[in-house]
């Protein structure tokens, strides 16, 4: 299982490639780790032009891509510029490390996908990360506070291990909103200050062809179109010359009709053609308008549903087979035929009830698409609402947990911090204290044996006259004295 080393949204860092210290980058730094899989991510925010909001630039540390024993984990050597010390630390006592990286080529570059739909280009405000984006050996300055004690144990094991990890492969919902690069797909420095930004006529010329270079590839204009659809009409109806429109496109009836007229010179010849034409218009108008009148209707009727099905195929396969919309029934089989439609009081089917018949059909199939349609990509839709809230909860879950075990352990090492500061007061009023006992001790003592001193020397100013006296009485019988002796006190 893949762990979140820090919190899911990333910790503050600065980022700056080894041979250039100038400008530290401040990024958002993400680890992830499992038993051979390891993975470093920073991300910095961009602006582009052409969207509104600053857009998130990914660059990503494989552990494939790292060279085994040439990371390292110390204390700082660059001089922090300014309050950036403050940015990245942690509250409470910071506790700053710079991480070494060493890779065996440049990282990949993951940029949002949304930068291809808004038409922005993808160099536009990306040149100043080339120097870190392309860079083999980086430096990464962040708080270690961010990281609990097993996940830093956990890093610490990375960095000091020899064997070579693989990548955290990315998944689909990251995946779904970005898009992996390398460097070399972001514009070089010198191209990017060069060149400006394309127009947006060039982009708009780049993008189409303009209207003159596809003339070709239109359809060919009425008077080309060879092939037309035949018509079952009837010859008794029908004139046996071409219809008006016709006999004034046709060529070949043309042709027939000056072979047949003896060569005059230009003029004649364009009145006598023109004449002629009139009066051919002017005689075949009533026949025109009489067979229109007669064969019409009936022709609709017949070639209207095979027109449909041209038009519409697969639509109307079942309903080609009713009777409302089949000429070879008759109409005695109607009343016994079943059809979903409407009764249609009149035997005689007009192309309005049959276009209303067929419209209705498709009509009512169509929706049934639509509303299928929005039924699945509806359920689609709250199916990954699901998954991506399912996800964010259990991210947020991670992160609550990790910022109540950090906030646990900066409880606890503040407590610590406070007992130690009392200990070492107790400590010190102690010593004080055994200080002042023994000055006062030695003093009490000294005053105990002045007093001593003071009684012994009284006792001895009382005792010695007495003792004088004693000395100077003459000496009586033994008896006597050793009888005194025995009576005297002790």
């Amino acid at each position: 299982m893949v762990l979140s080393l820090v919190r899911n949204q990333g910790v503050p860092a600065l980022a700056f490639p080894a041979n250039d210290e100038s400008v530290l980058w401040p990024c958002s730094l993400k680890i992830l780790h499992s038993d051979d899989q390891f993975s470093l991510s920073l991300g910095h925010f961009v602006s582009i032009h052409g969207v509104h909001d600053p857009q998130l630039l990914i660059l990503r540390y494989e552990g494939d891509n790292l060279i085994p024993g040439k990371m390292s984990l110390g204390n700082v050597g660059v001089a922090l510029p300014g309050t950036s010390l403050d940015d990245i630390a942690r509250h409470g006592k910071p506790r700053p490390r710079m991480l070494s990286l060493m890779l065996k080529a440049p990282c990949s570059v993951w940029y949002p996908r949304i930068m291809n739909t808004e038409g922005s280009g993808i160099h536009t405000g990306f040149h100043k990360l080339l120097p870190l984006a392309r860079a083999t050996e980086v430096r990464i300055l962040f708080d270690i506070n961010w990281l609990e004690k097993s996940n830093f144990s956990r890093l610490q094991s990375v960095i000091e291990g020899s064997r070579q990890l693989t990548g955290v492969l990315a998944i689909p919902q990251f995946t779904r909103w970005y898009e992996e690069v390398d460097w070399s797909t972001l514009n070089c420095v010198k191209d990017t200050e060069s060149e400006p930004l394309p127009s947006i006529e060039h982009t708009v010329a780049g993008a189409a062809a303009p209207i003159e270079d596809t003339v070709d590839d239109a359809p060919p204009p009425y008077a080309r179109v060879s092939g037309k659809r035949s018509r079952n009409v009837r010859t008794s109806l029908t004139p046996e010359s071409p219809l008006p429109k016709r006999l004034l496109r046709d060529h070949t009836y043309a042709r027939s009709s000056k072979e047949r007229t003896p060569s005059a010179s230009p003029l004649s010849a364009k009145s006598t053609t023109s004449s002629t034409a009139t009066v051919q218009v002017d005689v075949f108008q009533d026949l025109v308008k009489s067979a229109v009148k007669e064969v019409l209707p009936d022709l609709l009727r017949a070639e209207f549903p095979s027109i449909l099905k041209d038009l519409l195929p697969g639509i109307l396969a079942g309903s080609s087979s009713s009777p409302s919309l089949s000429p070879t029934r008759h109409p005695d089989q109607l009343a016994h035929t079943p059809t979903k439609h409407r009764p249609i009081p009149s035997q005689k089917l007009t192309p309005s009830t049959v276009v209303r018949s067929v419209i209705s059909t498709y009509t009512e199939t169509h929706i049934q698409r639509i509303l299928g349609d929005a039924l699945d990509q509806a359920s689609h839709q709250a199916s990954e609402l699901h998954n991506s809230a399912s996800v964010e909860f259990e991210d947020y879950l991670a992160d609550t947990r990790l910022d109540f075990a950090a906030l646990k352990e900066d409880h606890i090492t503040a407590f610590n911090d406070e007992c130690n500061e009392k200990l070492v007061e107790f400590k010190e009023r102690l010593v004080e204290e055994r200080e002042e006992a023994e000055v006062e001790v030695k003093a009490h003592a000294d005053r105990v044996v002045l007093k001593t001193w003071d009684r012994l020397n009284r006792v001895d100013g009382d005792a010695y006259p007495w003792c004088k006296c004693v000395c100077s009485t003459p000496h009586k019988p033994r008896e006597g004295q050793a009888r005194r002796a025995m009576s005297l006190p002790l």
